[in-house]
């Protein structure tokens, strides 16, 4: 059975074949503990984790022992030949956990990022036709949810990661698309991709541009629109420069964006001059690339902060009956642009004055009557208390920041592939040098001290340590060498390897 490598799929339901025969995985449980070792490939995942995992915060008391009765049968279903009591070669068994060994090629998660590297490079040298084909063929490889039917943080984790590898090559295709000409069909495509990813401003901005492009300006503001309401209301923040100016020039009709030289030149503009300089910072210094939403979003408070806001927008609507929390409201309407919020404020303060209409000016025909108004009041003003302690004080910031943190790094790495010199000028990589440039946390393993190293998640003090003596030995080219150094596994770790970035020599 091992002459063909057995292939594993995640993109989708769990799916492992061998050959043309798909494997029968066993019990829900049994196929949770190999769905665990392959959100990690080729890497050895603790046996605690996969406990974590598996059972999501209620593990058996004999947990390890579980754990184990799971991976022998699950090598009875991978490896059936392998004789009674000898080490598994699909399942390794290491120092306080289990590696499962995935042939390079063998998953639909390799040949996905085996596609998008093809069409990357295609797309640098030219061949537009064939880099677009690229990705579709890589899309294509995606059956629904990653390891669907798997649920926990853990597996959350994996899948958001997914997506993200996901989302990037949407908006490559979308992009490449945009270039050739191909506005109608994309303009259809787009909504789907653009719901799916609410966040991705640049996936975002070609859905305008196709739209745009299509004669349809109505409808690519009105994508704008919901973008921006949907970070406002969840988020407390505005879209980013980049789409903000994208909007201006379509609402004035700007006849640069109908011509097809490259979605990206279309999407970036010099910042205003009033805005050039905010917050001491300098966005100049990206010679015109945009800054993202990480520049606009205000540091989150501390938790015991937001609990003291919210605290006082409910003491505050209750002492006055209703009004103050009316009257907020309707500030952080006007602050956030917000017309949902604005609706919701003047139905607080509609009801409240029809109570008070009720209780004093209604013919008295009992008691009743009177009881009626101050009922409608009160339900106002604990209504409008609840809605203005969940509105202010957002307490989702710190998942928007880390996904602006990684547009940041993209666009490092953008700056670095157009202009290297620059790239090392704006001291991209060296986070303990004084700079302005944010780069979203990339650190350059050739220039850092040990004690940045371990900023990382994953990189230990002994990992730093064999960084530095390596890189004195020879400096690293690529990320990829600390792999291919032994100093970790191949490939690279997808944690470590999304803050790592190597600039070429002066």
């Amino acid at each position: 059975m091992n002459e063909v490598p057995v292939r594993f799929d995640v993109l989708g339901t769990l799916r492992v074949t061998h050959g043309q025969e798909e494997l029968l995985l066993g019990p829900a449980k049994q196929q949770a503990v190999l769905a665990t070792l392959l959100t990690a490939p080729n890497q050895v995942v603790p046996t605690a984790r996969i406990v974590e995992a598996v059972w999501d915060g209620e593990p058996p008391v004999n947990g390890p022992n579980v754990v184990q009765k799971y991976v022998a049968g699950l090598r009875r279903v991978l490896e059936p030949d392998r004789a009674p009591r000898s080490a598994g070669n699909l399942l390794i068994l290491e120092a306080g956990g289990y590696r499962v060994v995935v042939t390079p090629g063998y998953s639909d998660v390799d040949e996905f990022e085996a596609l998008v590297r093809s069409a990357r490079e295609l797309r640098t040298a030219g061949q537009l036709p064939e880099a677009s084909e690229k990705l579709r063929q890589a899309l294509g490889l995606w059956r629904g949810e990653p390891l669907e039917g798997f649920t926990g943080p853990i597996f959350d984790e994996a899948r958001l990661q997914l997506s993200e590898l996901r989302a990037g090559a949407i908006e490559d295709r979308a992009e490449i698309e945009l270039e050739l000409g191909h506005h109608e069909p994309l303009a259809a495509e787009l909504p789907e991709f653009a719901a799916a990813f609410p966040l991705r401003e640049r996936l975002r901005g070609a859905q305008m541009l196709a739209l745009y492009r299509t004669g349809r300006s109505d409808d690519a503001l009105l994508a704008y629109r919901d973008l921006h309401d949907h970070l406002v209301d969840e988020y407390g923040v505005e879209p980013g420069l980049e789409l903000q100016q994208l909007q201006a020039r379509i609402e004035r009709d700007d006849p640069a964006l109908r011509q097809t030289t490259g979605a990206t030149a279309t999407l970036t503009a010099e910042p205003p001059a009033d805005i050039r300089r905010r917050g001491g910072r300098d966005w100049e210094l990206g010679r015109g690339w945009p800054i993202s939403m990480t520049d606009l979003i205000p540091p989150q408070r501390p938790r015991t902060g937001r609990i003291l806001i919210k605290a006082a927008a409910v003491l505050i609507t209750l002492l006055t009956v209703g009004l103050g929390g009316i009257a907020g409201m309707f500030a952080l309407a006007y602050l956030r642009r917000n017309k949902q919020l604005r609706l919701a404020a003047f139905g607080y303060l509609a009801a409240w004055i029809f109570g008070l209409v009720w209780s004093f000016f209604s013919e008295p025909t009992g008691e009743s009557v009177t009881y009626v108004g101050f009922l409608v009041i009160l339900i106002a003003t604990v209504l409008s208390a609840i809605h203005l302690a969940v509105t202010v004080a957002p307490v989702s910031v710190r998942r928007i920041r880390g996904l602006a943190a990684l547009e940041q790094r993209v666009r490092a790495r953008q700056v670095l592939e157009r202009d290297p010199a620059f790239a090392r000028s704006l001291g991209i990589g060296r986070p303990h040098l004084h700079r302005e440039y944010d780069d979203g946390g990339l650190i350059d393993p050739n220039e850092v001290p040990a004690g940045v190293l371990t900023r990382i998640p994953g990189v230990t003090a002994q990992h730093a340590a064999l960084i530095v003596q390596g890189r004195e030995e020879a400096p690293f080219s690529t990320p990829d060498n600390l792999s291919e150094r032994g100093l970790f596994p191949i490939p690279l770790p997808l944690a470590v390897a999304t803050f790592l970035v190597v600039l070429p020599p002066d």
